[in-house]
């Protein structure tokens, strides 16, 4: 009985490369994980809200300058006419019509690109985006810096 009883009072045995963590280890450890994820997602909303403003801004300055097209459009279309062009030449340049008519012929090639009202444009398809180098390949695994 008496064996029994020193066993009772022998401290447990411990391993023999056994490592032992302090408490204020582990909550500072469990502290900083939690920094870490609260300031990322942060980061998170605050780059989700800084990109809705500026495509808030985009489509607003695209809007306006879609308006300024269609004034102007409506101003050439004003000012078009064949009639209205002569008459204009002649009250406010003074102009006349011509006796003779004079035909030139130019050398000169025509230019490749024709000035033609937004709406007639045909717009090319958007090319592939440039690639990444390996340091922005690398945050974009992070939260918040895609």
């Amino acid at each position: 009985m008496a064996t029994t009883a020193r066993l009772a009072q022998r401290a447990p045995a411990m391993l023999p490369n056994a490592v032992r963590v302090s408490r204020t280890l582990l909550a500072s450890l469990a502290l900083l994980a939690a920094t870490t994820v609260g300031v990322l997602q942060v980061l998170q909303t605050s780059n989700a809200a800084t990109a809705g403003y500026q495509l808030r801004s985009l489509e607003r300055e695209r809007s306006e300058l879609s308006a300024r097209v269609r004034l102007l459009e409506a101003q050439i279309a004003q000012t078009a006419g064949e009639g209205q062009m002569r008459e204009l030449a002649m009250v406010r340049l003074g102009m006349i019509p011509a006796k003779d008519a004079l035909r030139v012929t130019v050398e000169t090639p025509a230019p490749a690109l024709v000035a033609l009202p937004e709406r007639y444009v045909v717009r090319p398809q958007p090319s592939a985006p440039p690639a990444l180098d390996w340091w922005e390949q690398a945050l974009r695994w992070l939260p918040g810096f895609q």
